[in-house]
């Protein structure tokens, strides 16, 4: 089992919490499942082989995740909206933007970002190199879109600077926090909207997902989804006209998948548990220890992104080092579950 080092900030609940068998740099992809996490999926399952599952109680958990993710993003609880996928959040922006609305993506952007907005051909969507998003940020533009944290390489977006320009142009800013969220702080981040993942950084399983926004920038939106559980009491509102919707951001949820949310609790406790400044330190300096066993300059990010040969690609495999490929480079993602060990043993293998 890979254990922290007795340098590390984590109290013995946290590092308990994980036992990889690999060296497991991977979290831009999926961030490594907690015990508890794991135990509370575990016994939600059962309870429903057994017919006991308490379906209206999974409320109570959703709002929990939600008032979570609220205190992480900088959001009110009352102003975070819950979904499975970021792509179907941010599609309900790119949705609600008038015909002929212009948009700013930086270049190489993840798909789930860019498309939504791309998939309207009424759109005037632009793509700028991320160094100079804030830059090209002109007057009349609606809407600037970006992940803080570049997901093929894990470069961070200056977020003060591209707010700052948007406020001067009269545009709305989008943030995806999915390759941020659990790692970096980002409560203080300026922007109307926010999406995110909760399976990447902040652990939880695959299923889960977030949006928030300021109420200007919510009453923006269209309830393109509307169901059932977005009535303002989904228990009581789910049959017949008229429509009698949440006031608040629940007017855009989406029905959850109930185990997910279970599962997406207990690992916002060990996030929560660890403390999100933390985990800032420990993985940006396990990534900054990478860099420099490979000659690269120390950074602000917790991921790594380098070029690699196909024979190291096999080396890496080989001994177990998960990671990922993405945009022809290797990519490698520090969490708090990784220690000096992990990247040592990772540096060791990629050289040679």
């Amino acid at each position: 089992m890979t254990t922290l080092p007795p340098s590390t900030p984590f109290p013995a609940a946290v590092r308990d919490q994980f036992a990889p068998t690999v060296t497991y740099l991977n979290a831009p992809s999926c961030g490594l499942l907690p015990r508890s996490a794991a135990a509370a999926l575990a016994a939600a399952d059962l309870q429903r082989v057994t017919g006991e599952f308490d379906i209206p109680g999974v409320d109570a958990v959703v709002d929990e995740c939600r008032a979570v993710f609220a205190r992480l993003s900088g959001f009110e609880t009352r102003q975070v909206v819950i979904g499975s996928q970021v792509s179907q959040l941010i599609g309900l922006i790119a949705q609600s933007l008038p015909a002929g609305a212009r948009v700013v993506v930086p270049q190489h952007e993840f798909t789930s970002v860019s498309w939504p907005f791309l998939a309207r051909p009424d759109l005037d969507v632009r793509e700028v190199p991320l160094s100079e998003l804030a830059a090209a940020i002109r007057p009349g533009d609606a809407v600037v879109a970006a992940a803080v944290v570049q997901s093929a390489d894990g470069a961070v977006a200056d977020m003060p600077a591209v707010v700052a320009a948007a406020r001067a142009a009269g545009a709305r800013v989008l943030f995806d926090l999915s390759q941020a969220a659990g790692w970096l702080p980002v409560h203080d981040h300026g922007a109307d909207w926010v999406v995110s993942v909760g399976y990447k950084w902040l652990l939880g399983p695959k299923g889960t997902a977030f949006l928030a926004g300021t109420d200007a920038a919510l009453d923006t939106l269209r309830p393109l989804a509307a169901g059932w559980y977005s009535g303002y009491n989904p228990w009581e509102t789910c049959y017949d006209a008229p429509l009698r919707q949440a006031e608040d951001a629940r007017r855009f949820d989406v029905s959850p998948a109930w185990t997910m949310w279970i599962g997406q609790r207990a690992a916002m406790a060990v996030i929560g548990q660890a403390g999100i400044e933390n985990i800032h330190r420990h993985d940006v300096a396990l990534a900054d220890r990478l860099r420099k066993g490979l000659g690269l300059a120390e950074g602000n990010s917790a991921v790594v992104s380098l070029e690699i040969t196909p024979e190291a690609r096999e080396r890496v495999r080989a001994a177990g080092i998960v990671g990922a490929v993405r945009a022809g480079r290797l990519r490698l993602g520090c969490h708090l579950y990784n220690t000096e060990d992990d990247i040592d043993r990772a540096l060791d293998v990629i050289t040679g």
